[in-house]
């Protein structure tokens, strides 16, 4: 699954280079990622051959920055009504990016953003199967199939891999992916 959560962080990222890369080499990344999980990779693949690299930056901004937008951050659905609570959930976070000393993009990034994330548990998912389910069952499981919605009610290009993150995330949680 390391491989797979890693290109749903550069999928979930604003489009650039890496982006560009995984589009240009779907054949490839689609056989390295069948053997993770095949579902997961199908959906990963229709996205990539689906994506117009030449649009991709403006159909990001439109989905994930202007309203109505589907967020990628964490606590904007984990906090609903509790916006008071933001800043403890930030650094709740960023301690367990910190505790296990990764070079995770936080300092340029808020600790909820769903790239960030996904870069940890790829990070950890090797070293400490318990931490990545623990982590991916509180913080990414409760609202990732809610973001999908939103992603598919939008008609988005981003509901195909929001899907297999979906069905990654609940195979972690599950102890299936591990």
């Amino acid at each position: 699954m390391r491989l797979t959560l890693k290109t749903l962080s550069i999928i979930f990222s604003y489009p650039g280079e890496d982006l560009e890369e995984l589009a240009r080499n779907r054949e490839v990344v689609g056989t390295l990622l069948a053997g993770e999980d095949e579902e997961a990779a199908s959906l990963i693949i229709k996205f990539l051959e689906k994506l117009n690299l030449g649009r991709a930056d403006e159909e990001y901004v439109a989905v994930f920055e202007m309203p109505p937008k589907c967020s990628l951050y964490a606590h904007t659905y984990l906090l609903k009504g509790k916006e008071d609570m933001v800043g403890q959930l930030l650094l709740e976070v960023k301690s367990h990016y910190k505790a296990k000393q990764l070079d995770v993009p936080v300092e340029r990034e808020i600790p909820t953003y769903l790239p960030a994330m996904l870069e940890y548990l790829a990070l950890v998912y090797d070293d400490d199967a318990k931490a990545a389910r623990r982590f991916a069952k509180k913080y990414i499981q409760p609202w990732v199939g809610e973001l999908a919605a939103c992603l598919e009610r939008n008609g988005s290009l981003w509901s195909l891999p929001a899907r297999a993150l979906k069905r990654v995330v609940d195979e972690i949680v599950g102890g299936r992916g591990l």
